[in-house]
């Protein structure tokens, strides 16, 4: 008899909510636990993926997000090697514990992405297998049942949500009437969030070998991009053509000429997050379009300059954007673009502290710039801005203020550009010590870290 009191089978929600609640569990001991909860993950296998098929959702779903945490805590007790984005994937590179976890649940979460019929499901199902692509790279697709062709479950069950033929989407019966893409259809933000989480990942681990599935997923995306579909639907759009293009680099550059105009639309939208990335998407086609971008500079140049000179309150991320979107053209064309009024815009508006990940390709371009012969004379005005910058970074960027209980911050460029930039401080002193050692005395901030930098290298 049900809760209710009626005549016919009922559902005791109670369990049902205290099985969901169990898995969530596990998946927090997992979670705070690390690699000190490895040892338990062989014996909790078993019941979890017993609830594969569950036929209630929110324990279909506290399972797809719990096999994350476990893959983390395995993770964390035998530490996978470095992954580099386009290598080719070798399960070799992961332990034997990671290995054996993976050929379990794997298969759940991408099968569970592809074919559940609830939408949070299918959401916590995608952000789980991003969190694991980061973690270990192209390395997870090789431990994949069905590799080597692992990638092509993952962009199906994309394409299925993009084309609205998905089992958890109400338009697929509509689709399978014969409708095309329904472009009043109420999206499920959980659901596009977690789909361009996923598709925003992938060409991260894969790179150029990403390009076959940008081919694929090219004209599904295009239909978003159309005037009458929400300005969300044009951020969703253009975000995962940037990512990918940027990804797969020179690969991509054909398709200039079909998206440039959308990039550029995107770019001046009311909506600020549509503006992020369709000028994030300029940079991308500017810096790997080859000739073709060449041949539409000034149009590309003229729409950064307009995110640059806007003033509206929500604009100062936009600005970081462009900034980094100038920055990556500069790295690609040097010489071949006006540099004087580039590497003014750029320096002039260092150290970014809106979006602090647009300061690693400034300073490579600034850097870059100084070091080639051709170019040295037009960027070395701007060595001053550049070492204003290199300081305020090196010193933990931010506003230069951190709060009294946080601490000093870490430096927010990743390792490999924080490199570069130790590199470059030890070749400019040695070009001009004296010029040198007088311009990073005068810094405001980051003189101590500069100065560590340069007698480490002396000693």
């Amino acid at each position: 008899e049900g809760e209710e009191g009626g005549d016919g089978p009922g559902i005791h929600t109670a369990m049902l909510d205290e099985k969901a609640a169990a898995i969530h569990c596990l998946g927090a001991c997992a979670a705070y636990g690390g690699a000190s909860f490895a040892p338990h993950i062989e014996a909790v296998m078993v019941p979890l993926l017993g609830c594969a098929d569950h036929f209630h959702e929110d324990v279909r779903g506290a399972l797809a997000r719990t096999l994350s945490h476990l893959v983390k805590a395995c993770a964390a007790a035998e530490p996978p090697q470095p992954w580099v984005k386009g290598e080719a994937p070798a399960s070799s590179k992961l332990g034997k514990a990671t290995r054996w976890l993976l050929q379990r649940s794997w298969r759940t979460l991408v099968s569970t992405f592809k074919d559940d019929d609830d939408k949070d499901t299918v959401a916590a199902a995608a952000e789980s297998i991003s969190e694991i692509v980061l973690l270990l790279g192209p390395s997870v697709l090789a431990n994949a049942p069905w590799h080597p062709a692992s990638t092509d479950p993952l962009v199906n069950g994309a394409l299925a949500l993009l084309e609205q033929r998905h089992s958890c989407q109400e338009a697929a019966q509509d689709l399978s009437e014969g409708g095309g893409v329904d472009e009043e259809e109420d999206h499920d933000e959980a659901v596009w969030e977690a789909v361009s989480e996923l598709l925003t990942t992938l060409p991260k681990a894969l790179g150029e070998r990403w390009t076959p599935h940008l081919e694929r997923l090219l004209p599904a995306l295009l239909p978003y991009l159309r005037e009458a579909h929400p300005l969300s639907d044009h951020a969703l759009a253009i975000g995962i053509l940037a990512e990918g293009l940027n990804h797969v680099e020179a690969s991509g550059r054909h398709h200039l000429p079909t998206i440039l105009p959308h990039a550029a639309r995107c770019a001046s939208a009311p909506d600020p997050t549509c503006r992020q990335n369709g000028v994030f998407c300029l940079g991308v086609l500017g810096a790997h379009g080859g000739e073709a971008a060449l041949a539409q500079m000034q149009p590309i140049l003229s729409a950064l300059q307009q995110r640059l000179s806007a003033q509206e309150e929500d604009e100062a991320v936009v600005r970081d954007n462009a900034v980094g979107a100038l920055s990556r053209i500069a790295l690609s064309f040097g010489a071949a673009l006006p540099l004087d009024a580039v590497l003014r815009a750029i320096a002039d508006r260092l150290p970014l502290t809106e979006d602090e990940g647009e300061n690693a390709p400034a300073l490579r371009c600034l850097m870059q710039l100084l070091h080639a012969e051709e170019t040295r004379a037009v960027a070395a005005p701007h060595m001053p801005a550049l070492l204003k910058a290199i300081g305020h970074l090196l010193a933990g960027g931010g506003d230069g203020s951190p709060a009294a209980d946080a601490g000093p911050r870490p430096c927010p460029l990743d390792a490999e550009c924080e490199a570069e930039v130790r590199s470059f401080l030890v070749w400019a002193a040695g070009q001009s010590p004296q010029e040198m050692q007088a311009l990073v005395m005068d810094l405001p901030r980051g003189r101590e870290q500069v100065l560590a930098v340069l007698q480490a290298h002396q000693g």
